[in-house]
Parts: structure tokens; C-alpha cells; sequence
């Protein structure tokens, strides 16, 4: 009896350490795999503007231009709090070099900045692109937004954007400007209360619009060499307060007074920095209350 008890639990023993270890392959597999695979290429900037794509130059176009395929691997980046969560559907728009708002319905025209994959928003611009949809120079970006799912200031009442952010190309947000990936943003352009910015070196940035020594507020980096990888982000702001977590450490708070109607936007925007190189950025599992 007691020798066949040693047989089982040898058995057993030896069944877990075989488990483990094929799931430990596995993990180390998936840590190898690359965060995405693209099937063909995108031709230069100066190709896509010679095209009659956006033009007439300078005006909103909805003709857009077609990219090459991102495969997201989302086992790999659409992990914690929010990886389940599915890319909003209703109201959702973006705001690309050639338009100031795509509704969903013309997404697929715009394949070369914004894609989608599972529950991940694809972002990208490429090196040298530029604003053609006025005639303000630079301020290229791709970002997504609500059509309405924005509100009025009112102390006291929250509203909240959170997701994961991957990043996968940064060598072209270029300092001192960097590449703004989130916006708490107004009609307005003097409206904006908080940003969080990407610097060509894959360093994420705080950047709060007014400095408040009182409370410790600057501009500063909250993560550092981020290229390749995750992060999970929270922010609240009721108008005049905002909060700003990264995964899930409250890493700046501050207060701007808005009189107007207030949104998220996330995506890349440049502002009046040249692209030097290209950018790629996932967002996964977006939501908004």
C-alpha cells in the first residue's frame, strides 16, 4: 500500500512538472512572438500627396488612402484590466491628415493611419506627413474621439477614459513638442486640461496644462523605454479637476477650468513638429464613462 501511495504520487508529480513546462514554453513563446506581423508596405508620403487622394489640398477629403495590413497579435497585447473590453462602435470618428472627422463607415478609406484588430485600434503616421486638411503647417495626427460622448464642466462629476496603450514605434515624435497619444480636450483649442505625451525615445510624459507648484505639478516622465511594450491608463476630469493613473498609480492631478463642452481623444498627434520618422501606436479595450 505505502508503495503504491509513492508510485501515484511520483506520477502525479512528474504530470504537474510537465505541465509546467509546457506552459512555460509557451509563456516564453509568446514573449517571442513580435507584438505584430504587416503584409506589404506603404509607399512615401510624397507618393500618397502626388496622388489625387486628399486632394484638393488644404480641404477636407473623405477619399482617404488605403496601407498595408496590421495583424495585431492580441494575445500578447490586449492583456489586463481592459483586454476584453471591444473597440467602441457608436460615435466613434477620426481625425486623420485629410479630414477633421471620418465616421465609421469610411474607416476601410483610411486604412494607412487607422485600422482595427480584435478589441486594438491601430494609429500610425508615417515619416514627413503633414496636415492637408487646412493650411496649418505640420500638425499631422490620427486620433479617434466620440461624436457624443462629451459633457458639459460640472465640479464634482467625473467622467473616466481608460485602455491600454502599446507602443510600438516612437523614433518620430520628435522633442521638444513629443507626440501627444491622449487628449482631455474642448471645442476649444485653448480647452485641453491634461495630455499625455510619447517622445522619440519611448518615454511616456505627463504634461498637465498649467503648472501648480503648489501641488507638484509639471511636466515630467512617468515611464521610461516603453517601446515594445504596455501600459494600462486611467483618467478622470470633471471639467475643472482631472486625475491621471498609469497602471493603476495615480501619477499627476491638477485643475483647469473649462466653460465648455469636453472630450477624450487619443491616437498621434504631432502638433507643430515635423513626423521625423514613423510612428505606430495600439490602443486596446477603450472605454468610456
Amino acid at each position: 500500500m505505502v508503495i503504491r501511495t509513492v508510485l501515484v504520487s511520483l506520477t502525479a508529480a512528474l504530470t504537474l512538472c510537465a505541465c509546467n513546462a509546457q506552459k512555460q514554453n509557451e509563456q516564453l513563446e509568446a514573449t517571442a512572438s513580435p507584438l505584430y506581423t504587416q503584409v506589404d508596405d506603404d509607399p512615401s508620403w510624397q507618393t500618397v500627396k502626388d496622388s489625387d487622394a486628399l486632394r484638393p489640398h488644404h480641404t477636407n477629403t473623405t477619399k482617404g488612402y488605403k496601407g498595408s495590413k496590421v495583424d495585431v497579435n492580441n494575445a500578447l497585447v490586449e492583456v489586463g484590466p481592459y483586454a476584453n473590453n471591444p473597440i467602441i462602435q457608436d460615435n466613434l470618428a477620426i481625425h486623420t491628415v485629410g479630414h477633421a472627422s471620418i465616421r465609421r463607415d469610411q474607416f476601410d478609406r483610411w486604412t494607412r493611419w487607422y485600422q482595427e484588430d480584435g478589441n486594438t485600434q491601430v494609429f500610425r503616421l508615417f515619416k514627413g506627413e503633414e496636415n492637408l486638411r487646412n493650411k496649418r503647417e505640420n500638425a499631422a495626427r490620427i486620433e479617434s474621439f466620440s461624436t457624443k460622448d462629451k459633457w458639459a464642466p460640472a465640479q464634482g462629476v467625473w467622467r473616466e477614459w481608460a485602455g491600454r496603450f502599446t507602443i510600438i514605434k516612437s523614433a518620430g515624435c520628435a522633442l521638444p513638442h513629443m507626440c501627444s497619444i491622449f487628449q482631455a480636450k474642448g471645442n476649444n483649442v485653448d480647452h485641453w486640461s491634461v495630455m499625455i505625451r510619447l517622445d522619440e525615445h519611448g518615454n511616456i510624459w505627463y504634461v498637465p496644462r498649467k503648472e501648480q507648484p503648489e501641488i507638484g505639478n509639471k511636466k515630467y516622465i512617468v515611464a521610461k523605454n516603453m517601446n515594445g511594450k504596455g501600459f494600462d491608463v486611467r483618467v478622470r476630469d470633471n471639467g475643472m479637476d482631472y486625475e491621471v493613473f498609469i497602471d493603476n498609480k495615480k501619477v499627476g492631478y491638477g485643475q483647469w477650468e473649462r466653460t465648455e463642452e469636453i472630450g477624450f481623444r487619443w491616437g498621434i498627434y504631432v502638433g507643430r513638429s515635423e513626423v521625423t520618422d514613423d510612428i505606430m501606436l495600439f490602443a486596446s479595450g477603450v472605454t468610456m464613462h
